[in-house]
């Protein structure tokens, strides 16, 4: 075998693999401009402190996913991303597993500085039921009673909040309704709801007969929802990990809904009613940043081809 490849190695022209290597650098030159480019014309908005009643607000999406389950970005590029979209906190919390969150929670404590919070989680997910976990390190089950998913999240001191409650997942909710913690009463779905599952059915979960659920605003991000587009502010006595965990215990967070609406602890939400929280400078955009950024964008993209169908060829040969 080994002569063989050295004799079809031989029928290659020297100058063929000259040119194919100089190819490849040019290739491999052009996809890190690119990469290089979009860090250079990728800057991160400035994420200010505001203070209402004597506690820090913070911005927080408890609902995100990633490639590892059935997300477009990796829980490194989560954290990125959140850094763009002006958040403070997220949850990462992806389908029947808690160990995601772990790479994520380890990459943000990597980096340090003013990285976001990430707090470990999970979406635990059946046919009746989708319970979002906060703050968990082992993955919960979701093949037992929902009474009993709940306890087990408790028992790792968690946060159980109720997942974009619409009809369908009534039934499994309403029985345990004094137990949880919270429910998403802002989702993307305020503003595309269909087949089925409608935002006005989620608010009327939180509304009815309301007397301990803390209101979420979460983004439910995977692909086409936008990251941070539907926030909890989270009103935190320190900017940590263990200062939004204890927030959420305590119930101290605020959302607004897509008609300006507040809900919340009363004296919290007056707070943001008697003097509103501005919206932050967030980066929703995916197209290049002036004419730099997009030549650079396509030149990355032009040698990432170039590497591929380089790859492909030698491959046959």
């Amino acid at each position: 075998m080994a002569h063989r490849l050295s004799d079809l190695r031989e029928l290659v022209p020297r100058d063929s693999r000259g040119l194919s290597l100089s190819l490849t650098r040019l290739s491999a030159a052009l996809l890190l401009a690119g990469i290089a480019g979009g860090v250079l014309y990728d800057p991160t908005p400035a994420r200010p402190e505001i203070h209402r009643g004597g506690y820090r607000v913070l911005e927080g999406d408890f609902h995100v996913h990633t490639t590892l389950s059935d997300g477009s970005l990796t829980p490194l590029g989560v954290v990125r991303q959140a850094e763009r979209r002006g958040l403070d906190v997220i949850a990462l919390t992806e389908h029947n597993s808690a160990r995601p969150g772990a790479i994520a929670r380890g990459w943000a404590h990597f980096r340090g500085g003013d990285t976001p919070i990430v707090l470990q989680g999970e979406e635990i997910t059946s046919k009746h039921f989708h319970l979002i976990a906060v703050g968990i390190h082992d993955t919960v089950s979701p093949s037992q009673p929902l009474e009993d998913v709940i306890a087990e999240v408790h028992r790792q001191h968690g946060i159980a909040i109720a997942a974009h409650p619409v009809k369908r997942y009534w039934a499994a909710y309403e029985p345990v309704r004094g137990t949880l913690d919270g429910a998403e009463v802002m989702h993307p779905l305020a503003y595309a709801s269909g087949f089925g599952w409608r935002w006005e059915d989620i608010r009327s979960f939180y509304e009815r007969n309301q007397t301990t659920l803390m209101p979420i605003g979460s983004s439910d991000y995977h692909w086409g929802s936008i990251l941070g587009l539907c926030r909890t502010y989270v009103f935190v006595t320190s900017a940590t990990e263990d200062g939004v965990m204890e927030a959420l215990h305590a119930h101290r967070t605020v959302v607004i809904d897509r008609e300006g609406k507040t809900y919340g602890d009363p004296a919290l939400t007056a707070l943001v009613v008697a003097d509103p929280i501005p919206p932050r400078a967030v980066d929703y955009r995916y197209r290049g940043e002036g004419a730099g950024d997009r030549i650079l964008r396509v030149l990355g993209f032009l040698g990432l081809v170039g590497l591929v169908v380089i790859g492909k060829k030698r491959a046959r040969v």
